[in-house]
């Protein structure tokens, strides 16, 4: 079992002692973030936040001129007064040294992700050592929490492949892209490929993006960003037993794609695949598909109006044609709000009919 959670109960909280100077106004449910900018000889800690300055007391042991990453609660059990709940530390180089992450705290640290770029690349590297480091021993649940946070924050992240010379080299343009070449392009890489090295056939290593960035002697940073994004990918695969890439595809029009398959263990003809992509004009897209045997289900979220009228106008000939594949009954159904990722993450394809 990994310790990911750092800190014992009764020391999770620290209680405030009094406000220095200029009011700090705090909102029970934020996030925030606080320099430690001095340590009394009573044991007491003095907090930059927000503006202000504070003292406070904590057996915790902190450290000069180090972050930390605060929630700010609100406990109805002690007359709505509001608690601190420490849930990271970062060194004086801003680098995150420990994440205390539960289930609860999901969304939280996902604010922090959008806070500022050098936050959430500390925080994405904190994760992927995290993983790296434990995952021969990790627990389902662990590795469940730890790819939940690890995929939502990668969706804050664009890899770099519009601008990458290699990459144009080996990924065709939307246009000009057939289902066997998609194929093809998720089998030559990632996971996939990896595996096929560890049994020494070095077939397609020419097509291989991380062989090619990391044959390369001087990486620019947009070649090490899409570089770390290839590594995390294939991390989130070990963690979630399946195949989890980014969309291998030249899209213009196209901000970032994502691309989850998975094999139940359920089933011999059990598969969930998912997709999501995000638009720079229409918004997400997102489509979930579940094969159970002969029949297929396809779940699907469009955020633009006019091109989920689009797609419902042609549902019927889609459906016809996914029938041509072999699929004995395929149910076409449009989803109202965007799918958790969390729900496709843990899913083991429970079977649900409506």
């Amino acid at each position: 079992m990994i310790n990911i959670k750092p800190f014992i109960n009764n020391y999770e909280f620290f209680q405030i002692v009094k406000p220095l100077g200029k009011s700090i106004h705090l909102r029970a449910g934020e996030t925030v973030k606080a320099e430690v900018i001095d340590i009394l000889p009573t044991g007491g800690v003095v907090l930059r936040m927000k503006g202000g300055v504070m003292t406070v007391e904590t057996d915790i042991p902190l450290q000069k001129d180090t972050s930390l990453l605060l929630k700010i609660l609100n406990t109805p059990t002690t007359d709505h007064r509001l608690k601190i709940q420490i849930i990271g530390v970062l060194d004086k180089n801003n680098t995150l040294q420990v994440l205390n992450f539960q289930q609860t705290q999901l969304r939280d640290i996902l604010s922090l992700l959008e806070s500022s770029p050098q936050l959430k690349e500390s925080i994405l590297n904190f994760l992927f050592q995290t993983g790296l480091e434990n995952i021969s021993r990790m627990s389902q649940k662990e590795a469940s929490l730890l790819a939940n946070l690890l995929s939502a924050g990668l969706k804050t992240v664009k890899p770099p492949v519009q601008e990458l010379e290699v990459a144009r080299q080996l990924f065709p343009n939307i246009q000009n892209l057939q289902p066997e070449k998609m194929k093809e392009l998720i089998a030559a890489t990632g996971i996939f490929f990896e595996n096929k090295l560890k049994k020494k056939d070095l077939k397609g290593l020419e097509r291989d993006l991380k062989g090619l960035l990391l044959r390369e002697e001087n990486l620019s940073p947009e070649e090490k960003q899409m570089l770390k994004t290839v590594e995390n990918y294939q991390l989130l695969s070990r963690l979630t037993g399946g195949i989890f890439t980014f969309v291998p595809v030249l899209w213009q029009e196209l901000d970032r794609g994502d691309l989850f398959f998975k094999k139940s263990s359920r089933g011999k003809n059990v598969y969930f695949c998912r997709i999501d992509l995000d638009f720079k004009n229409l918004g997400k897209v997102t489509a979930g598909i579940f094969q159970f045997g002969k029949e297929l289900y396809v779940n699907l979220f469009v955020e633009d109006e006019t091109l989920k009228q689009l797609i419902e106008e042609d549902a019927d000939t889609l459906r016809e044609r996914l029938k041509g594949y072999g699929f004995s009954d395929v149910s076409i159904k449009f989803l109202k709000q965007l799918p958790e990722d969390r729900k496709f993450i843990d899913e083991d394809f429970l079977r649900l009919k409506a």
